[in-house]
């Protein structure tokens, strides 16, 4: 299957996905760091300075898919306490599906995109930061309702024409990313 194929798939687990990373961000027990990266990569998703603008064809959906997988691999570094067996589950094939970003991307695409995806833990997304996210419950509460707004906005991808996808969806990576 082509990466864009396999990155188009893994939309039908968005709700798992962001489920999982929901219960990192509400897991008082789990490290500060984890917390933060799991908020900023939920940021992420309702963010209008996403990388690929969610309205490109195609390819819009990618990297909002690719940022929830580097996000959880990179979770996996720290300690998450005791999560529900879903989330745990979740958060694991996530970090394994972050090793088809990587050889999509290569190697030094990658580091760039990883490095943005570190950098999430310090963005402003409507006027909150990922720290205020894990301490506010109404701030946590907002962008709750903000991603599953997102998620129910969410439509089929239709990908025309898989190798030109995957050109533009580098392309766009590639020059944010410079």
């Amino acid at each position: 299957m082509a990466p864009i194929e396999t990155f188009k798939s893994w939309t039908e687990t968005m709700r798992a996905d962001v489920d999982a990373l929901k219960a990192v961000v509400e897991a008082s027990a789990a490290e500060l760091p984890a917390r933060k990266l799991a908020a900023g990569a939920l940021s992420y998703l309702v963010s209008r300075m996403d990388l690929v603008p969610d309205w490109n064809a195609g390819i819009g959906f990618a990297d909002d898919v690719m940022v929830l997988r580097v996000a959880a691999q990179l979770i996996q570094n720290h300690d998450t306490g005791d999560l529900p067996t879903s989330a745990t589950v979740a958060l694991g094939r996530m970090a394994n599906e972050a090793d088809v970003v990587s050889a999509f991307l290569g190697a030094a695409l990658f580091e760039k995109f990883r490095a943005h995806v570190s950098k999430l833990t310090d963005q402003v997304v409507r006027a909150r930061t990922p720290g205020v996210i894990v301490d506010d419950d109404a701030a946590r509460a907002a962008l709750w309702r903000e991603v599953n707004d997102e998620l129910t906005k969410t439509t089929t991808v239709v990908i025309g024409d898989v190798a030109d996808a995957e050109v533009r969806l580098k392309a766009y990576l590639a020059h944010k990313l410079a």
